[in-house]
């Protein structure tokens, strides 16, 4: 039995009592973080506060006993809760028996998406998504996330905005309707939070705070003041429910479903890979992620959960509280259950401001500026995917800032490969390495000899820019050029335009009385050069495995080669 729960459950060697404490420890943390952070994703979802409670609790427990990773924790997000009200905020009022159905149905069909992703073996699907565009989404979603706060956590008497730049003018508008003691409230969490995480790591600093203000609120009933509470929280495990069976209701939660299903994914397998290589005893296995984060999230959608997805804040509490293997999560659960049952009276008076609070103090390490400085002075093109992805979620919308970043970042990549690395080299003095002559100024080149690198696979995308690239580079040698010689072990496919524009250069070459060899041209592009008769066109005098032999050979004009030399064997 225990090593049928070893096979199955990623557990270090050493794992035992000390194992199981750590994990108790753990999960008991990871519960007190839980609750609070869970009500607050509740409310920024558009949805009762309790219903962030119920989406911790089912998705937990199922994404632990299917999860190849012991450190990731899955439960309602800030990101996860902002893209459930930008979805359905359009379709449905906010906090309506309609909109909690569409939030519920939402999640199921999220995971449906991912579970049937995993089924099909389209764990790569996280190679949509580049770093650029992670970032620059996140970011901008950090910057909505705190903006949406606002009116909560300075008591603002505002409407519920869907875009930045209609709540950059609400606020300005309800400034009128301040309320300071909501705001002194808000902001002094959050400047305790701040504090306590900068001096005071280790200790409970959320957890006491909020027990000292929400008694202050009910011993002095604050509520009565104005500060918002909570207020009445149902007491029980979630409700089961039912999925809506409406073909237009599905088809409208489709692409917030999509974008929800791969930036889910994306932030598991993040946080499960940096977990996973400073612990080294289990390995992140991207379609078991899938399946149990699909598998999570139907199961959670049938007991009332809104969508779900992994949060760092909350496994870095895992793995700082000593957690090692699934019984945290399973602990966290059963401390989330007997809340649901027997203390949901005790967070009647917990103002929203502080809710509000711990979303904002939540979300600040989202936004990446470092990220943004580093792309800058690095790589030019990938910042400005990151800006584009930043603007357009900022200023478009969640959906068409995936949609944009992804889009501009594959542009980008057909033109690299439409444009691939094409150079000509020189020999290095004294030595038989060639190298690039626009970074080797050293390097000796021959007037009658022309050797080009061309370090992509020749296709359809690039077979006319290597054409006519290199014939414009033999033209600007001049008549004394004899011989260009193409260094091919870059070139690691070829297909049939490719092929066909290494025809059209050899006859245009040899029409100008231009020899051309090919250097290293690895086994897979010699089966398509040998299938297709050119090989044999061009002659085993023609192939080659260094550039050395073929200048040799092109000084010397040395004997007949044969087809059995490696340079061109097919078999």
């Amino acid at each position: 039995m225990g090593r049928l729960l070893r096979s199955w459950f990623p557990l270090p060697a050493d794992y035992g009592r000390s194992g199981i404490r750590g994990d108790v420890l753990a999960g008991l943390t990871l519960g007190v973080v839980l609750i609070p952070q869970s009500m607050a994703y509740g409310l920024l979802a558009g949805v009762p506060a309790v219903y962030g409670l119920y989406a911790a609790l089912v998705p937990l427990l199922v994404y632990t006993l299917l999860a190849s990773t012991p450190h990731v924790s899955v439960g309602p997000t800030a990101l996860a809760s902002l893209l459930c009200l930008s979805g359905l905020g359009a379709i449905a009022e906010p906090g309506s028996a309609e909109y909690i159905a569409y939030a519920v149905l939402l999640a199921g069909l999220t995971g449906l998406i991912q579970f049937t992703f995993g089924l099909l073996r389209m764990g790569g699907l996280v190679s949509l998504l580049s770093r650029p565009v992670l970032s620059g989404f996140v970011s901008a979603a950090a910057v909505l996330i705190v903006a949406s706060q606002l009116k909560p956590i300075l008591g603002l008497d505002m409407p519920r905005t869907a875009y930045l730049y209609d709540t950059v003018v609400e606020v300005f508008r309800s400034l009128g309707s301040f309320h300071w003691p909501t705001a002194a409230l808000g902001l002094s969490t959050l400047a305790v939070l701040l504090l306590g995480k900068r001096y005071l790591p280790r200790a409970p600093v959320m957890l006491t705070w909020i027990v000292v203000a929400t008694l202050l609120v009910y011993l002095l009933r604050l509520d009565l003041a104005g500060i918002d509470v909570v207020g009445e929280i149902p007491d029980g495990l979630p409700p089961v429910t039912l999925p809506v069976f409406d073909a237009a209701t599905w088809l409208s939660l489709l692409p917030v479903a999509l974008v929800l299903a791969l930036i889910s994914f994306v932030e598991t397998l993040s946080i499960g890979n940096s977990f996973a290589a400073h612990h080294g005893y289990y390995r992140v296995q991207p379609n078991r992620e899938l399946i149990a984060l699909g598998l999570s999230k139907v199961a959670g959608s049938l007991f009332s959960a809104i969508p779900t997805s992994a949060s760092f804040s909350r496994s870095a509490v895992v793995e700082a509280g000593g957690g090692r293997g699934p019984l945290s999560g399973a602990v966290a659960f059963v401390l989330l259950g007997a809340v649901l049952l027997y203390f949901t009276p005790l967070f009647y008076y917990l103002p929203l401001t502080m809710l509000a609070a711990i979303i904002i103090f939540s979300v600040g390490k989202l936004f990446d500026l470092e990220e943004m400085k580093r792309l800058r002075k690095l790589a030019p093109r990938e910042f400005a995917v990151l800006l584009v992805t930043f603007l357009f979620t900022l200023f478009a919308g969640l959906q068409y800032g995936i949609a944009g970043g992804v889009f501009l970042s594959l542009i980008f990549v057909f033109l690299r490969a439409a444009r691939p690395h094409l150079a000509e080299l020189g020999r290095i003095p004294g030595t038989n390495a060639f190298r690039n002559v626009n970074r080797f100024e050293d390097a000796e080149v021959e007037s009658d000899l022309l050797i080009v690198r061309f370090d992509a696979e020749l296709y359809f995308g690039n077979a006319e820019f290597f054409g006519d690239r290199i014939l414009a580079m033999a033209e600007a040698k001049g008549d004394c050029l004899r011989a260009v010689i193409i260094d091919a072990h870059t070139i690691n496919d070829l297909d049939t335009t490719g092929l066909h524009a290494l025809e059209q250069l050899f006859e245009s070459l040899r029409s100008r009385k231009i020899d051309l060899y090919l250097s290293g041209v690895i086994g897979p592009v010699r089966d398509i050069l040998f299938r297709s008769g050119l090989m044999e066109r061009m002659g085993a005098e023609s192939q080659f495995l260094s550039i050395q032999d073929a200048i040799r050979y092109h000084r010397e004009r040395g004997g007949q080669r044969h087809w059995d030399l490696p340079a061109v064997q097919h078999d």
